[in-house]
């Protein structure tokens, strides 16, 4: 026997023959045909605007969509953005000098071990999350401090700038700034 041939077995003739027998009679066809038919049917109106019409015709075919996954939509997918939005720390030093520290990224493939940080930046920047604000200006401090810095004060910035459409031209319009939280540092214990 030859390697990555398989033969039929006995479970595969019976199924072939069951399908022979359906395919052989005018009921088994209109059976074959009218799923078929309510297939292509449930898959257009499953990909209609939302609507009271949508939701009408769905009520039938609900089962049928569980079943075989056609109920997947597009609301999978964000939307497209039209803002750009960065945070940064920025932590002042003793002696004057600012050292701007943005959120953990890289391109290409390495982007993918440096996904949580995109997904922290998405939540940090956020007013109803002002609770991460002070954690995060905390670990700035550290990260500061590991350089041989002397932090005195750690400001979080929001840096946004509006998208602007494909074309020849700039991909955005110039960045504005927003310090969104400030933290004295004392000195450490």
């Amino acid at each position: 026997m030859l390697p990555g041939v398989r033969l039929p077995g006995v479970s595969d003739l019976r199924r072939s023959r069951l399908q022979a027998r359906i395919e052989s009679t005018a009921p088994g066809r209109a059976l074959i045909s009218l799923f078929a038919v309510s297939t292509v049917f449930t898959v257009l109106v499953v990909n209609m605007p939302d609507s009271e019409l949508k939701d009408h015709l769905l009520v039938p075919f609900a089962p049928v969509l569980r079943a075989t996954g056609l109920d997947q939509n597009w609301g999978v997918f964000s939307d497209v953005r039209s803002v750009s939005v960065f945070v940064e720390g920025r932590v002042q030093a003793a002696d004057g000098s600012t050292t701007v520290i943005p959120i953990p990224s890289r391109s290409g493939i390495a982007a993918l071990s440096d996904y949580r940080w995109q997904k922290y930046e998405e939540q940090v920047r956020l007013d109803d999350n002002r609770g991460l604000w002070g954690p995060y200006a905390n670990w700035l401090v550290d990260r500061a401090r590991a350089r041989g810095l002397d932090p005195v004060r750690v400001s979080l910035v929001r840096r946004f700038a509006d998208t602007l459409p494909p074309g020849p031209g700039p991909e955005r319009a110039p960045y504005t700034e927003f310090t969104f939280f400030e933290l004295p540092v004392t000195a450490p214990r």
